[in-house]
């Protein structure tokens, strides 16, 4: 009875993802092609972790910080200085996940008042399961530290969060990256007197693959159209644990490349009636190393053209993927093409 309850909701899920045509992220897109049982989860089921890499939170905080700046309250939170660790943190991360639509409702539950899921997310983790009773597994994670921070994830309420060191490092970041000109005049900040230029930061664009059933969307970073010279740049911030001739590196490993063809596809279709009056595209991954040394890369039209056909492929896959319902394996191994 209760499984067959469990596939009537997954299958409820399903119909739902479905009934709109997707609209892919360069998230969403490394997800499924890297790991479609996690895009299943995510996506198609709704069970989404709050969780971002700290790589993607420091750039989205450089940028806003160059480019922004206002109401920072509003859109991110500092962590308090003691959080718990490991799978302490984690046990209280997903019970507050689980327990989300109760505080919804009511903000005052405290986490002692979710000992069912605790104990069930101590199972799923295998955390303490050496004790013998449930009451003594729940003494070892009813600590001070456990419950402020379940009272500080209350207060997150969906702005993302960053400790005080992250948010130093990128404020030294952003510093630097305005003692240089070069890159503020790219970024379309300096502009010289008289000349014509929009800028859009964070701009939320979309765009339709012809002849297949989904779609791709994203926020662009920095959008500067210099109209005088007929160039529309996209720009777009990372940062590095590595140096920066490790970059081109990074490219390849976190598919930065599929991040900038996404882009520049959203870009040619909202734009398209300055292409045709001849303006040209110009891609930059703007990167600040650990070092803080900041440079621009510049993608060449010949480099641009062949991540152009690569994309081709990626969207072969999501295809697969996507019509079939397919979410089991990545594409390679789904269709038994990897042989030793």
């Amino acid at each position: 009875m209760l499984s067959t309850l469990l596939q009537e909701s997954v299958d409820h899920l399903e119909d739902k993802f479905y009934q709109t045509p997707f609209k892919f992220s360069y998230s969403s897109l490394s997800k499924l092609l890297y790991s479609p049982a996690v895009f299943y989860q995510m996506y198609v089921l709704g069970h989404k972790e709050d969780l971002t890499a700290a790589h993607l939170v420091e750039g989205s905080l450089i940028h806003y910080l160059l480019l922004e700046n206002h109401d920072f309250d509003t859109k991110y939170i500092v962590s308090p200085a003691s959080l718990p660790t490991g799978q302490q943190k984690k046990l209280v991360d997903m019970v507050y996940y689980k327990a989300f639509p109760s505080l919804a409702s009511d903000d005052t539950l405290k986490f002692d008042d979710f000992e069912h899921y605790i104990l069930d997310v101590m199972v799923t983790i295998n955390y303490f399961q050496a004790l013998k009773t449930d009451q003594a597994r729940i003494d070892k994670v009813m600590t001070a530290e456990n419950k402020n921070y379940w009272e500080f994830l209350k207060t997150k309420k969906g702005k993302i969060l960053i400790d005080e060191e992250t948010r130093q490092y990128c404020q030294d970041a952003v510093d630097i990256i305005k003692l240089n000109p070069k890159i503020m005049i790219l970024l379309g900040q300096n502009p010289v007197k008289g000349s014509s230029v929009e800028v859009f930061n964070e701009e939320y664009m979309e765009a339709v693959i012809s002849g297949k059933p989904f779609g791709l969307k994203g926020f662009v970073d920095n959008l500067h159209i210099d109209h005088d010279n007929k160039i529309i740049f996209i720009n777009d911030f990372k940062t590095s644990g590595k140096g920066l001739s490790e970059f081109k590196n990074s490219v390849e490993y976190f598919a930065y490349w599929m991040q900038a063809v996404v882009y520049m596809i959203m870009v040619s279709q909202k734009y398209y009636h300055l292409l045709d009056a001849g303006y040209s595209v110009k891609f930059h991954f703007i990167v600040i190393d650990k070092y803080f040394n900041v440079y621009p890369f510049p993608v060449s039209e010949l480099t641009r053209n062949t991540w152009l056909e690569r994309f081709k492929e990626v969207l072969v896959k999501a295809e697969y993927h996507y019509t079939n319902k397919r979410f089991e394996l990545p594409y390679e191994f789904d269709t038994e093409s990897v042989i030793l």
